[in-house]
């Protein structure tokens, strides 16, 4: 009977954590379904291993039934890491690594006799990253923002417009770059800062005449 309930916690732990990869399946991540219904089984094994897989004494002395879920908290940052990478001053899978986070504490909790936490913070987990999107969207609309334009033009009324524009848009020029000409073109670099949409900013400078290129590193 005790195996059996074993098998049962085990298949809660995997039915949980394919819930929470479908969510970042449906997002198009890397680390779908198949990682995190892997990492919560294994998770919950390794506790299981922990518990009950050692012939000894609960009250020995040095024994710690924990020390096995121990390693596993410290071990799954490796994996989680994996998942994280830095390109041009943006931080990209960190939503990720936190899923497979609680997803290693949510199997764990099965392990260790706690199905119902287990599926409560499930639905925290989905509620989370599924009904904070649209609140996310609105303040990134509304939220200070900084960062360095780098602007290609032929023409220095293309410059006086561009500065025009950054204004209208809700954004305040903190420096202005030395410029430079290369070839019949002209480069400068402003230092930005304020509240806005980046992506319409860029967009109205690139159809701006005499602008040969826009590009942004946000900060």
């Amino acid at each position: 009977m005790e195996s059996l309930n074993q098998i049962g916690l085990l298949g809660l732990a995997l039915l949980l954590g394919t819930l929470i990869g479908a969510e970042r399946e449906y997002e198009g991540k890397a680390a779908g379904m198949r990682t995190h219904a892997l990492i919560a089984l294994g998770s919950a094994l390794f506790v299981m291993a922990g518990r009950y897989g050692f012939d000894i004494a609960s009250d020995a002395v040095g024994a710690d039934p924990a020390r096995i879920a121990a390693q596993v908290v410290s071990g799954i940052g490796f994996l989680g890491a994996g998942v994280i990478f830095f390109q041009r001053n943006l931080v990209f899978g960190m939503t990720t690594a936190a899923s497979i986070w609680v997803t290693t504490a949510i199997a764990m909790a099965c392990a260790a006799g706690l199905p119902l936490m287990a599926a409560g913070v499930t639905v925290m987990h989905l509620v989370v990253v599924t009904g904070l999107t649209p609140l996310e969207r609105v303040i990134a609309r509304i939220g200070k923002r900084s960062g360095k334009l780098l602007l290609t033009y032929t023409s220095g009324a293309a410059l006086a417009e561009a500065l025009a524009v950054c204004t209208s848009r809700g954004f305040t020029v903190t420096e202005v770059s030395t410029e430079r000409s290369i070839e019949g073109s002209r480069t400068t670099r402003l230092t930005l800062r304020g509240r806005g949409s980046v992506a319409r900013l860029t967009a109205d400078l690139a159809d701006q005449p005499h602008m040969l290129g826009v590009e942004l590193d946000e900060l």
